[in-house]
Formats: C-alpha cells, sequence, structure tokens
C-alpha cells in the first residue's frame, strides 16, 4: 500500500553536510559541489561517464589539480532562469533575475523606424563593458564621463546575485511561461514540491547519490523540465525522443525515481519529461519514462557508478578510444548489403 504521508525536507545550514539519506533544501550551486561527507555523483556526472569517457568527467573533477572550470552557457543560465519561472510565477521572479535593458542596436531598422515614427522617447543604451583602462582611470579619479558611466554600470549589475537576463530573452521566458500555464497536462506534471535535493549512498560503492528533478510528488509523479531549441528543425514527438536518447534523459529521470524508491520505499507512478519549444507559440510535449526504460536506465546508471569506483581506486580515467574494437556497421545497412551480395553470388 502506498505511504502518503509528507517525508521530511531538512534544510542545511551553510557549513553543514549531508550525513545521512533524506530529502533536502539545498541551492543547486550546492547540489553539483559536493554536499555530502564523502565523495558524491549527480545524474550529470553518471551521464559523462556512460555518454562520453571517464576521462571527461575527470577533466572538471574535484580532485583533478588542472580541473577545467565549466563556462556558464547560455543554455544553463536561462534553463534555470525558466524552472524558478515555473516554480515562482511572473510575481516571485524580482528577487531571482534582473531584466538588462537591450542596446538600441539590437533592434532592427524596421523596429527603431516604428519608434522614431511613434514619437517615443529614445531608449538609452546600457554602456559596453569598461575597459582596463577606463577603470585604471576611474581609479585614479580622472574619468571620462563614458568611462565613469560604464564603470559603475556594470560594477552594480557585477556584484548583484541575481540571474541577469536581457529584455529579449525575459520576454520568451515570460511568453513560455504563459503557454506552460495553459496546458493542464504540463500542470499537472509539474505540480509537486520543486528543486529538491534526494540523496542516499550506493550500497555496492559507497558513493553519494544526488537526484535533483524539477518536481517531486510524495503522492508518486515525478518530473523534469527541458527547454528546447530546435535549431530550425520541426518541434515533434521525433526530435523530442532524440533529445532523450542524445542527452541521457532516460537514465536522469531513472536515477530520480532509483533514489524515490530507495527513500520512501516506494515506486513512483509516473516519471516523465515535460519538453517545451523556445520559439513561438512555445509547443509543449511530454514524454512519461516507462518501467523497462526506467530499468535500462537503473542499469546504465549501475554502471557508471561502479566505472566511477574503480576510477576511484585506481586512478586511472580512461578515454573513449582505451579500448580497441572492431568496426560495427548499421544494422539496416549491413543487413541490406548482405542480402544484395547473395543475390550478386558473393556473399561471405
Amino acid at each position: 500500500m502506498r505511504d502518503h504521508f509528507d517525508h521530511e525536507i531538512r534544510t542545511l545550514e551553510p557549513d553543514e553536510l549531508i550525513t545521512e539519506p533524506g530529502f533536502y533544501n539545498i541551492p543547486m550551486e550546492r547540489h553539483h559541489n559536493q554536499p555530502c561527507d564523502g565523495y558524491s555523483v549527480t545524474s550529470s556526472v553518471l551521464r559523462t561517464v556512460e555518454l562520453n569517457s571517464p576521462a571527461d568527467l575527470w577533466l572538471r573533477h574535484p580532485d583533478n589539480p588542472d580541473r577545467e572550470v565549466e563556462d556558464d552557457k547560455t543554455a544553463f543560465r536561462l534553463g534555470r532562469v525558466m524552472a524558478a519561472y515555473i516554480e515562482r510565477g511572473p510575481e516571485g521572479m524580482e528577487e531571482f533575475v534582473r531584466i538588462l535593458p537591450s542596446a538600441p542596436a539590437s533592434m532592427s531598422v524596421p523596429e527603431m523606424m516604428k519608434l522614431a515614427k511613434s514619437g517615443s522617447v529614445r531608449p538609452k543604451a546600457p554602456p559596453q563593458r569598461p575597459t582596463f583602462d577606463q577603470i585604471v582611470r576611474y581609479v585614479e579619479g580622472n574619468p571620462t564621463p563614458a568611462g565613469a558611466r560604464a564603470v559603475e554600470y556594470w560594477y552594480d549589475i557585477d556584484r548583484d546575485p541575481r540571474e541577469k537576463v536581457s529584455e529579449k530573452e525575459w520576454e520568451m521566458i515570460a511568453g513560455m511561461g504563459r503557454a506552460l500555464a495553459a496546458d493542464p497536462a504540463a500542470c499537472a506534471a509539474l505540480g509537486g514540491i520543486p528543486e529538491i535535493t534526494m540523496a542516499w549512498q550506493d550500497d555496492r560503492t559507497g558513493i553519494w547519490c544526488l537526484a535533483r528533478p524539477d518536481q517531486i510528488s510524495f503522492s508518486g509523479m515525478i518530473s523534469d523540465y527541458k527547454k528546447v531549441n530546435t535549431q530550425g528543425r520541426p518541434f515533434n514527438g521525433w526530435l523530442v525522443d532524440g533529445r532523450i536518447t542524445q542527452h541521457g534523459y532516460d537514465m536522469q529521470m531513472a536515477f530520480a525515481a532509483m533514489g524515490f524508491e530507495i527513500l520512501t520505499r516506494n515506486k513512483p507512478d509516473q516519471v516523465g519529461l515535460v519538453f517545451q519549444c523556445d520559439a513561438k507559440p512555445h509547443h509543449v510535449i511530454l514524454r512519461e519514462i516507462e518501467e523497462e526504460d526506467l530499468r535500462i536506465g537503473e542499469f546504465r546508471n549501475n554502471r557508471a557508478l561502479q566505472t566511477i569506483s574503480n576510477c576511484i581506486a585506481s586512478g586511472d580515467w580512461p578515454g573513449p578510444g582505451e579500448h580497441v574494437e572492431a568496426y560495427r556497421r548499421n544494422k539496416a545497412q549491413r543487413e541490406r548489403l548482405l542480402e544484395e551480395m547473395n543475390f550478386a553470388g558473393v556473399a561471405p
């Protein structure tokens, strides 16, 4: 019988470590930066090993003295803002995001013509980032008016801890939020508790596991939201299914389902993904990850965990060319060519 009681969600102090399995309310940054009293992995870590190689993980591993810090890509930044918009709604975004004015140079000529004819006040362009010489002159107390404006404008922005988005980016996010709110199925899928970290230790390796789907419902639903840029291709089921395979989202959701089952002693009833196109009219497509694919994802996650454990023990983080294997032709092409060779009487 399903257990419907509300499980405790703990909030960690800034210097407190996770020492026991459970549900935790911690910032996303801490989730990805070793918040446990032992080495921890997230879904993205496991997918890096399974879809790429251990060497790709070692490149950004906390124990790597030459660790490379990943750039904060635009897709990651906008993804965080969109996730916050889903959680908070438009009214709760002021404390999370800062909207930067767009420069008039970013406007098209027709847009500027329309603005000029309307008699509207000319939009004020934000200054370019200051040069080093402008900063030196500002520090020495003899800046030019343009240099002073640039230094003060960008100093204020850079010390602001909120996420930064342009007016155009904010317009897109708000439009996507409205389209999402108008989709009953998407609203139901994303109606749980947002951004909770599930933490447990893997029995075989002792590695801490951290899963953080966008929404958890203790009644049995787990879901994650994906903003999609189609790069000019049609937004349809084929594209969505391809993204799941390409990025290992089946592994991600299987990892979350495994954590949910370990911590609640119940399997989730539904595990799914909500995809939304970032181009208007911001279509939404839902995908449920069914039991068989969850088991496949769980197998791949466990394999990645064991690989990481072996790498830690040996100190060796191999790349994809570690083992020499035979060429593997596409199965459909192989069957077609063998049939043609057989017809020609030269089959091997």
